[in-house]
């Protein structure tokens, strides 16, 4: 154990040193937009709550989801494991989707969305009572299962039957496909579809997950190679797509409330953007070209 604990801490350092600039440039920006996001919560939070504003409070929530997840993938990143950052991504892009939508679409969208979660709850709960004494728990009490089935019916007679479809926080007229694809759709992030495809091979458990990683390069893909750990490439995707997807978060936020402060923050997010991005990528290029000279 003691062996294997010295060759990661070797293979991280090693890591660290060759993608040492993407690295702390996307830990800067995540900084940055956590800096900015806590400034705007701290300023307006009070007045969001008396005023009702339902839409606030869901992006606020959204946003400190993708700082955290953000966190999560860098590190992932930093111990070399690109597919779990790849992973992590997939959830992050999908929170930048939720938030864009519910920013255009307004309070009425942001009111559903947030009672949508005692939808969520009964149903979780259901499943819990059927399979708790198997996993060696106790069972919900009839009056604790009988004021959650009030909270669900009490919410479907608010909005209608359809409201405890899946995504039927969504109302029809709308948007028509209440799918996540429909929701990249209608806001213009469906040019992404296909990495968060190749992201969703390491969420599920499909036979392109078994021989498909980030982590091997595109000669080693050919041969029956199986990645179990970490591997020093492949970060540039995850790398890259967090950074453009915690962007993408934190200025749909910054911008409900916008200010010449709060623009150039925005501003410079994006350009910090770009420098990582190229940054990620030019790391891996040199990967690739110290590869193949070697061959």
């Amino acid at each position: 154990m003691d062996k294997r604990r010295s060759y990661e801490r070797q293979f991280e350092e090693r890591l660290l040193e060759r993608w040492k600039t993407p690295l702390e440039l996307l830990e800067v920006l995540i900084e940055a937009s956590l800096e900015a996001g806590a400034d705007l919560n701290s300023q307006y939070a009070s007045t969001a709550t008396k005023s009702h504003d339902y839409r606030f409070h869901v992006l606020t929530g959204l946003h400190s989801r993708a700082c955290q997840i953000s966190s999560e993938i860098l590190c992932l990143l930093k111990a070399g494991l690109a597919d779990g950052a790849h992973a992590r991504w997939r959830t992050l892009h999908e929170i930048a989707g939720i938030a864009y939508f519910i920013k255009d679409k307004g309070q009425d969208v942001a009111k559903r969305f947030l009672d949508y979660g005692i939808i969520e709850t009964y149903r979780e709960c259901l499943h819990y009572q059927e399979h708790c004494q198997r996993l060696g728990y106790e069972r919900l009490t009839a009056e604790e299962l009988n004021r959650l089935k009030m909270m669900h019916d009490e919410v479907l007679k608010k909005y209608g039957t359809d409201f405890g479809a899946r995504y039927g926080w969504i109302p029809k007229d709308v948007l028509k496909d209440r799918t996540f694809l429909g929701i990249e759709k209608s806001v213009g992030l469906n040019k992404y579809r296909p990495y968060y495809m190749m992201a969703s091979h390491n969420v599920h458990s499909g036979p392109k997950g078994i021989r498909f990683r980030l982590g091997l390069l595109e000669r080693q893909l050919r041969r029956p190679l199986l990645l179990a750990g970490p591997s020093n490439y492949g970060l540039a995707d995850p790398g890259q797509g967090a950074a453009i997807s915690l962007a993408q978060t934190t200025t749909c936020l910054l911008s409900i409330k916008p200010t010449i402060e709060r623009v150039s923050i925005m501003n410079a997010i994006m350009r910090l953007v770009e420098e990582t991005n190229l940054a990620f990528y030019e790391v891996q290029v040199q990967i690739q070209k110290e590869v193949l000279e070697n061959q």
